[in-house]
């Protein structure tokens, strides 16, 4: 099998759309990369194998993959095979209340598979279904219904990966709607001054709790410590910025909040597995033109 970046380039070309749409059948392996945007894989013939975080996941048809922003992954393609790709700018979860501030619920990726959510899968698999064929209409609301769309179903498996057994046996049934309505507000804070020197301490007294039950609602709902939750929307920002090759390392350290090269790189190489330079070097710019395909074809929004 092949390895092969051009089917990447050509959804990559049309970087002024916020959703893009691939319709793969290239038998190509893609090496290890990583997109500024959420990328949404959909089989509809044969399986499909991404490696993600030293895991390898296979995806049937019809179940759904979701990368976050930033994910370093590989993609193993069958011989013979079918599957679309959605790339999705974050910036259409910041339009939604809420949804911004649970962007790393997504982390290292989502796998709705038909033994474990088939529930959640065929919801989510209609929402994905509905933008593909919306992507496709000259309707005059089209582009605003594959967003619609998308952000349904991202919704729907926030309030999954949230709300799960877990949470609800971690948060009391009768405060869970207070607890949750304040987990997002911070959620949001945090995210919003993450390059500031912000402190369990100080986000405690914003939430209205107590250092103590902030630290343990604060676990409870979002799977880690208000620490790693911090440092993890500085790398998320971080990531963004290493994709600007204008941007020197240093000055990627100093924007995302990081008072010294040193401890910008061990922190980064310590969640990413790699230093900053070699993240970047992942990154796949914008090509010069699309390459022709002779079985596909990329397709911008209407």
């Amino acid at each position: 099998m092949r390895e092969s970046f051009s089917s990447l380039r050509q959804i990559e070309h049309h970087n002024n759309d916020t959703v893009r749409l691939y319709n793969n059948t290239q038998p190509d392996d893609y090496p290890a990369h990583w997109n500024n945007a959420f990328e949404i894989i959909l089989p509809v013939k044969n399986q499909y194998t991404v490696y993600i975080n030293d895991t390898f996941y296979n995806v049937y048809e019809g179940e759904v993959l979701i990368i976050p922003a930033g994910s370093v992954h590989e993609i193993f393609a069958p011989p013979d095979g079918q599957r679309y790709i959605m790339m999705m700018d974050p910036s259409v979860l910041c339009t939604i209340d809420g949804l911004s501030a649970v962007q790393h619920c997504f982390y290292p990726c989502v796998h709705l598979r038909h033994d474990l959510h088939e529930e959640l899968l065929d919801k989510v698999r209609a929402g994905i279904e509905l933008a593909i064929r919306e992507y496709d209409s000259s309707d005059y609301f089209s582009r605003a219904a594959v967003r619609l769309a998308l952000s349904s179903a991202f919704v729907r498996i926030a309030r999954f990966l949230m709300h799960g057994e877990e949470s609800a046996h971690s948060v009391s049934a009768h405060r869970h709607q207070q607890s949750t309505t304040v987990f997002l507000d911070v959620c949001t804070y945090i995210s919003e001054h993450c390059t500031e020197k912000l402190t369990l301490e100080g986000v405690a007294a914003y939430s209205g709790y107590s250092k103590f039950h902030f630290a343990r609602m604060f676990k409870a709902y979002s799977g880690m410590s208000f620490y790693d939750f911090f440092l993890r929307q500085r790398l998320l920002l971080c990531e963004r910025l290493l994709s600007n090759p204008a941007l020197s390392i240093t000055e990627v350290a100093l924007r995302s909040g990081f008072g010294s090269i040193a401890t910008f790189n061990r922190i980064f190489k310590q969640y990413e597995k790699m230093t900053p330079s070699e993240y970047r070097r992942l990154h796949q710019l914008q090509p010069a033109a699309i390459e022709p395909a002779a079985q596909e074809t990329a397709i911008s929004e209407k």
